[in-house]
């Protein structure tokens, strides 16, 4: 068990390292890919790729397939079984990729011309966009049995490299576009669907070089195809309701509201996408172990495995949030400038780190009771919650409501559907809902209250005639704020004398 706990705080720390460093790329590739295309081609971009992610609906659940009987066959030791199940896997995906092909070609024109609003000078350039954005699809479709291998056999140092290779071309394309002469928003769909190309073909020989059970069995295995397509079945059912609430969302926004407001929400989602990486990071490297205990029969340490990570996941982007929260309006204009900053920008980015937090919380239940390849009560009762989203933000558009209504009901439904996933739990794995209630409720209540509350105070009054160190100062404190609110409140003595004696161990390896 050390070992292992061991190898989750390693990959945890390689993990974070890869976030930190694609933070800083991330962030400034998107201000300046903002800059070449300007807010209608960005905002074009964004509502197409978000269209043909919406055939993206097996993807999920087929990636949280590969992922359990991967990581289960390993906490079996069952390494014929892994083969056959990446081969099958494999050849599941490609074939699934040629149905996407044919259904994506079928319903582009219906998309693009009947349903979207896009600018009739830039219809040309849309239907480019979705030719590249489908073969970025996909390429990264078929590429997730090598991703899955990667993440079941924890290799975090490749998965960290791939990460920061595609991150330095995303960069690279970023400059290109500035200086380029021609339709920049043509050119950016074509390098986007190259680097999907380029990242499928790295983790292909990684796996063929370095994991020698991702080998290819060609070899039909009936039962095996049966379970993997009971449990992709159900699992499909919470891929379409996590579809329609994420690309459903974008749809909605650019019918009532337009492209802009999909720049908006573009600029919150990849806040979105760098800040909740700090949770996903920590529950990546911890995933492969719940789903190895449960195989181990090792119920109590799965068990455990959930509450930490639930709570320390919720706390690490509450420390990360806060200060940026009560800092967004100027944070976007240090970011992106002041001409860029589009209406409700600042809210949509506000909350959708509140949303980053609550559904932080999802992934360690959901992980559980997936490792038990049990998953029709849990999907049926989780995803007749979520539906609800999108004819309750339809409806509050028809009557005339705001913009933001979107995320504030999105955030609603999924804290509903938390509690739900607790009783299922409880049911179908034996978690104790009142353990869950005091190890992690309790103090994911405490700091979402007083930090509201810290939220409210007035801004930090500064002499300071330069808004950039204002800004920063202010961040700054409201960081500290949060920390002190995240370790007094959220972390209990024994997760305070844990840390403090990692931290300790780790300086003290270093002195030696």
């Amino acid at each position: 068990m050390k070992s292992a706990n061991s190898r989750i705080i390693k990959n945890t720390g390689l993990l974070y390292f890869r976030l930190i460093f694609l933070t800083f790329i991330n962030l400034y590739a998107v201000r300046i890919t903002l800059e070449a295309l300007g807010k209608i081609d960005y905002g074009v971009f964004s509502v197409i790729a978000s269209v043909v992610m919406s055939l993206s609906i097996l993807t999920g659940a087929l990636t949280s397939a590969s992922q359990r009987y991967l990581s289960f066959h390993l906490g079996k030791e069952d390494y014929e079984k892994y083969s056959h199940t990446f081969t099958l896997l494999l050849l599941t995906f490609i074939i699934l990729s040629g149905i996407m092909i044919f259904v994506g070609e079928a319903l582009g024109y219906f998309f693009i011309e009947k349903w979207l609003d896009i600018p009739s000078d830039r219809v040309h350039a849309a239907y480019w966009v979705f030719q590249t954005t489908l073969v970025s699809f996909v390429f990264g479709l078929i590429t997730i049995p090598y991703t899955s291998s990667i993440v079941a056999n924890e290799r975090m140092d490749a998965f960290a490299i791939f990460s920061v290779v595609e991150g330095v071309f995303k960069l690279a394309i970023a400059f290109i576009l500035i200086n380029y002469g021609g339709d920049r928003l043509i050119l950016y769909g074509i390098f986007t669907a190259s680097i999907s190309i380029v990242v499928f073909l790295m983790s292909m020989q990684y796996c063929h070089s370095k994991i020698h059970y991702c080998r290819y069995i060609w070899k039909w295995n009936g039962s095996l195809f049966k379970d993997l397509l009971g449990y992709t079945g159900w699992n499909l059912f919470g891929s379409i309701s996590g579809m329609l609430d994420n690309q459903g969302q974008n749809i909605l926004l650019n019918m009532y509201f337009g492209p802009i407001l999909n720049t908006a929400k573009a600029i919150a989602d990849r806040i979105q996408s760098v800040i909740s990486g700090f949770s996903t990071n920590l529950y990546m490297a911890v995933s492969p172990q719940i789903i190895k205990s449960y195989a181990s029969e090792d119920y109590g340490r799965a068990h455990n495995l959930v509450m930490k990570t639930s709570k320390m996941s919720f706390l690490l982007l509450f420390i990360l949030s806060f200060p940026l929260i009560c800092n967004m309006d100027g944070l976007l204009y240090l970011w992106l400038g002041n001409d860029a900053k589009t209406p409700f920008m600042t809210a949509f980015s506000q909350l959708i780190l509140v949303y980053c937090m609550v559904i932080s919380l999802e992934p360690p239940i959901s992980r559980l009771i997936q490792a038990t390849g049990k998953i029709k009560r849990y999907q049926l009762s989780v995803g007749a919650i979520t539906l609800a989203y999108i004819p309750i933000a339809a409806l509050a558009f028809a009557l005339g409501g705001s913009a933001i209504l979107s995320l504030i009901i999105l955030i609603a439904v999924m804290a509903t559907a938390q509690f739900v996933r607790i009783y299922v739990a409880r049911r179908q794995v034996n978690l104790s809902p009142t353990k869950y209630f005091k190890e992690v409720a309790v103090p994911v209540l405490k700091v979402s209250v007083i930090g509201g509350a810290a939220y409210l105070l007035p801004p930090l009054a500064s002499t300071s005639a330069d808004p950039f160190l204002l800004i920063l100062l202010r961040t700054a404190t409201a960081g500290i704020c949060g920390l002190f609110i995240a370790a007094i409140l959220g972390l209990s003595r024994e997760d305070r004398q844990f840390i403090l004696g990692m931290i300790k161990d780790k300086l003290h390896k270093t002195q030696s």
